[in-house]
């Protein structure tokens, strides 16, 4: 569990160093380039620690590249839009149905059938985590409006296609990562999620502007985030995912804005109010019943 949380916190790290660059280059542009710098990093790792892609089926690695393309490139796609069309908040609280669908999705595939237990705890994380994502407080400050006017249906089908594309991925990963190293299945998994948004970006940007943000001084900037939250995070989240149930891994992955509200509060100043710290408390105490 401890490293699904800690993947979970790196990410509140990174996406505040990316605050900026996103805001110059766009959601979709830096989520290419931080798939492409990670991918390779990846690459680089495999033989300098000798975690050779020597074992797995070829139906194990199929699976991982398109559990990338599934939960890091449509998955991402359809939050992207979601957020569009609804705005931040809106389309976050309906992705937050992810370990639902990856705990609905595990029964029939790997016959994990949770707990009361497990289930308790997974409603208190979620209820938590929208409670956090719903401060109004912290949605005036963030700037939640959507860029088009809001269309509920569009959003509520978008955000749980986003939904579905999380809880996606960790079940087509889960299998794999019995038989594969972490390291080359992390290289695949990010090689193909970035393959994908090369096709998939130019449908959410002007044409090519998109890539042609991608500069090596655009790349510089977000190689410090990257490397916290789409290597080293990942190489943790990947670990999570090979460890525990998909109920746990995906409970836990999405606890990721609990961890933003200090980094929120104590350094980017922004004001809380009092429905994060109670959903912040709701989100840990689901991870104790989880525990326990």
């Amino acid at each position: 569990m401890i490293w699904c949380l800690a993947a979970a916190a790196l990410w509140a790290v990174a996406v505040s160093l990316l605050r900026a660059p996103i805001r110059d280059l766009g959601a979709s542009t830096v989520n290419l380039g931080k798939c492409l710098l990670a991918a390779a990093a990846f690459w680089l790792l495999v033989p300098l620690t000798g975690a050779l892609p020597d074992g797995g089926s070829p139906a194990a690695w199929s699976w991982l590249a398109l559990s990338g393309v599934v939960g890091m490139a449509a998955g991402d796609l359809c939050l992207f839009l979601a957020v569009r069309h609804g705005g931040v908040q809106r389309a976050l609280v309906i992705f937050n149905s992810s370990p639902l669908l990856a705990a609905l999705g595990a029964i029939p595939v790997y016959g994990e059938w949770p707990a009361a237990g497990t289930w308790s705890g997974m409603a208190l994380v979620i209820a938590g985590i929208t409670l956090v994502e719903t401060d109004p407080r912290r949605g005036l400050r963030a700037g939640t409006l959507p860029e088009r006017p809001a269309r509920p249906l569009v959003v509520l089908l978008f955000g749980l296609g986003a939904a579905a594309g999380q809880a996606g991925g960790i079940l087509m990963t889960r299998g794999p990562l019995q038989s594969v190293p972490l390291l080359p299945a992390s290289a695949v998994r990010l090689s193909a999620a970035a393959l994908a948004l090369v096709v998939l970006l130019p449908l959410v940007t002007r044409g090519r502007l998109g890539l042609a943000r991608l500069t090596p001084r655009a790349l510089g900037r977000i190689a410090l985030p990257t490397l916290i939250g789409t290597v080293i995070a990942v190489l943790f989240m990947m670990r999570g995912i090979r460890d525990v149930p998909a109920v746990i891994s995906s409970s836990l992955l999405a606890t990721t804005p609990i961890f933003s509200l200090p980094i929120a509060r104590f350094v980017l100043g922004e004001s809380m109010g009092p429905r994060s710290v109670a959903g912040t408390l709701l989100a840990v105490a689901g991870i104790v019943v989880m525990a326990w």
